[in-house]
């Protein structure tokens, strides 16, 4: 082996050497979004469950409020009241599945 393909070999090993370092610090990089994707895809759901939450309380008070006015509006108060019923038959529905 000459002086100059020993001088090739040198250079092809460090260089293999980078790459390889390199790809671990961008594997370890991937792993480190994947779990801030898991955390933030976690985050969202329990947004959104609060949203969900804060929804039929906006409902149930809406509904407490017409039926407290005391104001000729039972038609809407028994339509709402019925569209709970509804939701909650399409819950027990799904439950028993």
């Amino acid at each position: 082996m000459t002086e100059e393909d020993i001088l090739l070999l040198n250079n092809l090993k460090a260089n293999t050497q980078q790459l390889f370092q390199q790809f671990n610090q961008l594997e370890e990089e991937i792993k480190q979004l994947n779990d801030k994707v898991l955390s933030l895809k976690l985050e969202i759901e329990k947004l959104e469950e609060e949203k969900s939450e804060m929804s039929r309380k906006n409902e149930q008070m809406k509904i407490a409020t017409v039926l407290l006015s005391g104001v000729d509006e039972n038609r809407v108060a028994k339509q709402k009241i019925n569209k709970l019923v509804r939701e909650i038959d399409k819950c027990i529905a799904l439950l028993n599945k």
